[in-house]
């Protein structure tokens, strides 16, 4: 997963984004702000989500994607890509990185979904009556 000094050294390097919490997910590790996925973070190494637009930035940079296996051996490339490592000695850039990362996360599918789930309104509620 993520150790301790990781965890710490990303909460700074990404510190202008917002809120972040880890949460541990099939070996690798989610990186979250405001409830949305925008990282992962494997073998403590640094992979944001992109979408068509973003990943030519990566492909640019000669970042890997995020490769996992599935259960029947196949291998399952990801829209994750690791962030360049030329970034971390910049906060600076590391954010506008990070913060891309965070928007194509916000607009996913997944997170969509995830929006309309919670922005529904509950009805009012009725008033009890009383028995007489």
């Amino acid at each position: 997963m993520v150790s301790g000094n990781y965890r710490d050294f990303l909460e700074e390097l990404f510190a202008g984004l917002g809120v972040l919490e880890f949460r541990p997910m099939f070996g690798v590790g989610g990186l979250f702000c405001d409830g949305t996925m925008f990282a992962v973070i494997a073998d403590e190494r640094v992979f944001l989500k992109t979408d068509e637009a973003s990943r030519n930035d990566y492909r640019r940079e000669n970042a890997a994607a995020f490769i996992y296996r599935a259960r029947d051996g196949s291998e399952i490339v990801t829209s994750y890509y690791e962030l360049p490592a030329r970034v971390f000695d910049d906060p600076g850039e590391a954010i506008v990185w990070a913060r891309r990362a965070y928007e194509v996360a916000l607009l996913s599918p997944a997170s969509q979904r995830r929006q309309r789930k919670h922005a529904k309104p509950k009805p009012p509620r009725q008033p009890r009556r009383r028995l007489s």
